[in-house]
């Protein structure tokens, strides 16, 4: 038996063509949708690096006000048997006659205890090395009393920048804060006490905790404002008056901190304290900041080192 089929003329298959403009439209659509999801991922990731930035910068500048809240010099506090007390500070020397008046009050020029941080205006960028923003002391008294002795304790607080992780290809770092203890005892310098201690901040001492505070930093810039304050008024045997001052300052330390993936979304915080000792000024960091563009060979930039 022989089969016949009879042709359909309207009946036609899928040419090569059909299939390419298929494949190329649904190439297309998962190319759309799938740059959609990277657009999406990338904005929540943004979203939840602003959260952490301003969680961080909260947290860190508190952390940083709170140490300069502590600063202080050492001390020796001495307590004898009849209930007499004398207190003798690093800083000021005070001596007093028998009827509790004050007769003479020396200030001492040595800056060894003293705050030191990068000078006024400077602004300091994280590069590959580690920068010292500033240090300062935070001192517990040392403790002479006829019940017992106690030494002093100094605690060197250092803010330190250093480079982040991915430094290499965001540029930017990562703010520390750095404790040091050590003691000190005076007992072997009677005359003079505290007021005599010569030891320095030394980076080379055992670190005792270290805490990350602010991740993704981009510049810190420290300012500072002083006035005169009047410590005291003392009258000499002979009569003469004389009035000592000090500096009182207001020290403020304002940090930035910019995405890694894009530099234009940026943030930043500042923290301000009258502080408890003397500041002396470091050489702030070497940087070079665009201002404007000029033309296409020249622009005006701010370099400081």
């Amino acid at each position: 038996m022989i089969a016949i089929f009879k042709l359909d003329r309207n009946a036609r298959g899928v040419t090569l063509i059909e299939t390419m403009l298929a494949v190329i439209m649904l190439s297309l659509l998962f190319g759309s949708a799938n740059n959609v999801l990277s657009y999406s991922r990338r904005e929540t990731e943004k979203g939840f690096w602003i959260q952490q930035a301003i969680t961080q910068l909260r947290n860190g500048t508190r952390a940083i006000t709170d140490m300069l809240k502590k600063t202080s010099y050492p001390s020796t506090i001495i307590r004898y048997g009849s209930g007499e007390e004398k207190v003798i500070s690093f800083k000021e020397k005070r001596e007093y006659d028998i009827s509790g008046r004050l007769r003479k009050m020396e200030l001492n020029p040595s800056t060894a205890y003293d705050m030191h941080s990068i000078s006024d205006g400077s602004m300091i960028r994280p590069n590959f090395s580690n920068q010292t923003v500033m240090y300062f002391p935070v001192c517990d008294p040392e403790k002479d009393f006829d019940s017992g002795y106690v030494p002093g304790n100094i605690n060197w607080v250092e803010l330190a920048l250093r480079p982040s992780s991915h430094y290499s290809t965001s540029g930017l770092g990562t703010l520390y804060l750095i404790e040091r203890q050590k003691t000190y005892d005076t007992r072997t310098d009677t005359a003079r006490r505290a007021f005599g201690l010569t030891d320095e901040f030394d980076p080379g001492d055992t670190i005792t905790r270290e805490r990350e505070i602010i991740n993704d930093v981009n510049a810190i810039e420290v300012d500072s404002y002083e006035i005169d304050e009047l410590r005291g008024i003392y009258v000499t045997q002979s009569g003469d008056r004389q009035e000592v001052t000090n500096k009182r300052i207001l020290v403020s330390i304002n940090i930035s901190v910019s995405h890694p993936k894009d530099a234009k979304i940026w943030l930043g915080d500042q923290c301000s304290i009258i502080n408890n000792v003397q500041l002396v000024k470091m050489a702030g960091g070497e940087y070079l900041e665009l201002l404007e563009v000029l033309s296409a060979s020249s622009a005006r930039v701010k370099y400081n080192t």
